[in-house]
């Protein structure tokens, strides 16, 4: 075979692969999950005033904590849903941006949740009569858990 003929039979054998070939698809494995959303404060008299939209609450830049799994028992100085100390094992702790939002990947799991509050812990609510904030967390579902502080509301 001449030079010629030989540089255009690779060119279209090179060409025809191009074309024909398929591209590799990979599949990444998801083995996290997340939750986000946004912590906003109340403070003052929330009573709602008829013909007035509801107060939502102005932004709180602030630390969420993620805790293994929380039992009452473990809040230190508990006075409603506020306590100033924790004793159970951290999981991971992210900071609120100036809008208030957050977002956590987590594995997939149990955890409670707690925002940082006042020098201390609020905690958006209770899990049955001992359970503190408990998340479920599953493979690629992500949760949206807005968090209201209201511990210095009054309604």
């Amino acid at each position: 075979m001449n030079w010629p003929f030989r540089t255009l039979l690779f060119l279209s054998l090179t060409f025809s692969l191009i074309i024909n070939a398929q591209p590799r698809r990979f599949s990444k494995k998801i083995t996290t999950s997340s939750i986000e959303g946004q912590v906003v404060e109340q403070v003052g008299n929330r009573m709602p005033i008829k013909g007035k939209l509801p107060y939502k609450g102005r932004p709180l830049a602030t630390k969420i904590f993620i805790y293994q799994p929380l039992q009452i028992g473990q809040l230190e100085n508990q006075n409603g849903a506020y306590c100033s100390h924790i004793n159970g094992v951290l999981v991971k702790s992210v900071l609120s941006d100036s809008t208030g939002y957050y977002h956590i990947d987590l594995k997939p799991g149990k955890y409670s949740i707690v925002v940082g509050y006042d020098n201390g812990f609020f905690i958006p609510y209770f899990s049955g009569a001992e359970g503190v904030a408990y998340l479920l967390l599953e493979i690629g579902k992500p949760q949206i858990l807005n968090i209201t502080v209201n511990q210095k509301a009054s309604y």
